[in-house]
């Protein structure tokens, strides 16, 4: 395990709950595991889970995107790896990368906010954010495509119903199991016919157990888009597939 400030990077084996079908690393996966390291990192500056309690403050991801060049695959022993960049006034982001023998198999690029629990609103960066050297380079500056929240033309995929083990400790879906739910949407043979190489999620709004969500799609300039609608036809998570 390394961490020089800004910087945070481990070993990881690749074990078969993480894996899909295939036994490579799934999808969703990446994710969760992403995720997973940035909470490590941070609370190594105490703006972990413990020390945003202690604020009554708490982290939310608003858009992330990966790139995959290949999965690892079952017992893989690869290396995790995230940094953040600097923040401006509401909001930071956070790169990750897992890596096997010099080589970067998938490359994360997220955004993030902090939230009042008290007020629900934006917490500035100012008042938590480490003061490291911020010395990591990006491999990939593309910003965040744009994809219009309004489905009502696109065709439907299918529903999902949030269930209890969606739940985490926000009280609403965890953000990983809106991916869950997108790709289960489509048969283990259409996922390997798609050969997904990049997925780009935006978050909007929350969802909560019992509620039920419709999953449409549409071919645009930017890839397979695809959003979540609730009951009240509102778009609450959007990804970009290719």
């Amino acid at each position: 395990m390394a961490d020089k400030g800004c910087k945070y990077s481990t070993e990881l084996k690749i074990l078969p709950s993480m894996c899909d079908d295939t036994s490579m690393l799934g999808i969703a996966s990446v994710f969760d595991i992403f995720q997973d390291y940035a909470t490590l990192h941070a609370d190594m500056h105490d703006i972990g889970p413990e020390g945003m309690h202690r604020r009554k403050t708490f982290w939310v991801i608003t858009k992330t995107r990966i790139n995959i060049n290949r999965l690892p695959i079952v017992m893989d022993d690869v290396e995790i790896n995230t940094w953040i960049q600097p923040a401006d006034r509401a909001s930071c982001e956070r790169d990750y990368s897992i890596t096997m023998n010099g080589e970067t198999l998938v490359y994360g690029r997220s955004i993030w906010a902090v939230m009042s629990r008290e007020t629900g609103r934006l917490v500035p960066m100012k008042e938590l954010y480490p003061v490291v050297d911020f010395d990591e380079p990006r491999p990939d500056e593309k910003p965040f495509a744009r994809a219009g929240k309004t489905f009502d033309e696109a065709d439907e995929l299918g529903s999902y119903t949030v269930r209890s083990t969606d739940i985490d400790i926000g009280g609403h879906m965890n953000n990983v199991h809106y991916i869950r739910a997108m790709l289960n949407c489509f048969s283990t043979a259409k996922l390997k016919e798609m050969n997904i190489k990049e997925v780009e999620v935006n978050f909007i709004s929350q969802t909560y157990e019992g509620e039920t969500l419709t999953f449409k799609s549409r071919r645009t300039e930017n890839g397979l888009e695809i959003g979540a609608l609730n009951s009240d036809g509102k778009t609450v998570f959007i990804a970009i597939v290719n």
